[in-house]
């Protein structure tokens, strides 16, 4: 489990929520999502919001609508831990 601390709180389920915990994604996960990025053929990483606002809500388990409520840095930090998950350490000492 990954803990971020929001800089601004969200609801969920009724809840104030000012930290998410992210569990690490399954293969199910993966395979129902498919990949939060696509690589650029010049070694970059390009995220793709619509799919990463879908994990955020999967493996922190709060409603799109949390996600939607959310604040750009928020979703800045949240977004490369997630493709962090996928690339190893590489992707969060970008972020």
């Amino acid at each position: 489990m990954k803990e971020i601390k929001l800089s601004k709180s969200v609801r969920a389920h009724g809840d104030e929520l000012h930290v998410l915990e992210l569990r690490e994604p399954t293969g199910k996960d993966v395979r129902e999502l498919g990949f939060p990025y696509t690589a650029s053929g010049d070694a970059g990483v390009k995220m793709d919001a619509g799919v990463i606002a879908k994990y955020i809500s999967r493996l922190a388990g709060v409603p799109p609508s949390s996600v939607d409520e959310m604040q750009p840095s928020d979703l800045n930090t949240i977004s490369w831990e997630i493709v962090g998950f996928f690339l190893g350490n590489s992707a969060q000492d970008n972020s």
